[in-house]
């Protein structure tokens, strides 16, 4: 029982204690958190210019895909692929012996042809001087040797042109180059039969003097102007070697499927460098007709809603949608409604409510 009584007063005088505790310790008041001042950046229209960095492809200056426009067989061929050739060279001779026999018999009917009509008109001229005389010939009969003269010239003349239509045909058997290149594709040899359906390759010939690289430029730079007209290109066949092309010529259409607009630039090929298949990684500096408006990346608050910056008037907040366009390492293209002066937070963001008041940094 006495241990009781010591326990219980024990744990009185302890409770005692935390109450007395409590009643001398001097309530914590609470700080709120200081504004961090702001650092602003003054809008000023400028320049704006981007790099593009885009895959292009290397095409000959011209090319033609040679077909036969006779049946034949090969007779010779004169290139192979490697083969330089000019304009109107012989790239390959095919004979055709019905052709040949064809020209023959034309030029043979040509000749009866003609032979007749001299002979149709000698008639008609004795029966036209006999007719100067008196009853000697009759009206209808002078009239039908002068059709009989016309229809034998139309058939000489219609003779002639069969004859100059097979003298045609068998040009045809001499295949020729249509401009100065190289032969870079051969598909025939000496026997083969070649029609003239188009299903059969005989040659292509490329002009690689010159060179044009296409490129596929997005509908976003559309209205973009290239700095002194040129690009510039790497090929990984000679890697660490910059070239550079002129701008020759743009599409002036929008592709419906890539959204894009082929651009073509020109490249002299003297040295023979580079070669038509290959692709460039090109490299545009573009810039915008107009100047604009570019600002730091942080500057811009991008959210799901809306996308915007924030302005500063009479030293309160004030939220300007935008649209960005350019991006650079360092900086991006804004438009919205803000003109120059106008002074924006540096490093903005959405706890910079409309309406409040920002202290700026000095």
């Amino acid at each position: 029982m006495k241990a009781l009584h010591t326990y219980l007063g024990l744990g009185l005088s302890l409770v005692l204690g935390a109450c007395g505790s409590n009643e001398n310790k001097t309530p914590v008041a609470t700080v709120a958190p200081a504004k961090q001042p702001v650092e602003l950046i003054e809008l000023k229209a400028g320049k704006v210019s981007n790099k593009l960095s885009l895959t292009g492809e290397i095409i000959p200056n011209d090319r033609a895909n040679i077909y036969a426009r006779t049946a034949g067989y090969v007779k010779d061929v004169k290139v192979d692929i490697g083969s330089k050739v000019s304009k109107g060279q012989v790239l390959c001779i095919l004979d055709a012996p019905e052709l040949k026999a064809g020209e023959a018999q034309s030029r043979s009917n040509s000749q009866g042809a003609y032979s007749k009509f001299l002979s149709s008109k000698s008639v008609y001229s004795r029966l036209l001087k006999a007719s100067k005389t008196p009853g000697a010939i009759s009206d209808n009969e002078l009239d039908i040797a002068r059709n009989q003269m016309k229809t034998d010239s139309s058939a000489y003349e219609a003779s002639k042109a069969a004859t100059r239509a097979n003298h045609a045909l068998e040009d045809y058997l001499v295949i020729r180059s249509p401009f100065n290149g190289v032969v870079t594709a051969r598909n025939i040899f000496k026997g083969d039969y070649v029609d003239n359906t188009g299903k059969i390759l005989l040659f292509t010939v490329e002009d690689n003097s010159l060179l044009r690289i296409q490129v596929s430029v997005p509908e976003a730079y559309n209205a973009t102007k290239i700095e002194d007209n040129q690009a510039s290109f790497t090929v990984s066949a000679l890697p660490g070697v910059v070239f550079k092309a002129n701008l020759a010529r743009k599409s002036e259409a929008i592709s419906s499927d890539t959204r894009s607009e082929t651009w073509e630039f020109s490249f002299p090929n003297q040295k023979k460098q580079l070669k038509p298949g290959m692709f460039a990684q090109i490299t545009l500096n573009v810039d915008r007709p107009d100047p604009g408006f570019t600002v730091p990346y942080k500057a811009v608050v991008t959210t799901q809603e809306r996308k915007f910056v924030v302005k500063l008037v009479d030293g309160r907040a004030k939220w300007v949608d935008v649209k960005t366009g350019f991006t650079g390492k360092e900086k991006v293209e804004i438009t919205g409604d803000l003109k120059d002066g106008d002074k924006l937070v540096k490093q903005a963001n959405e706890e910079m409510k409309e309406g409040a008041t920002l202290p700026v940094k000095q």
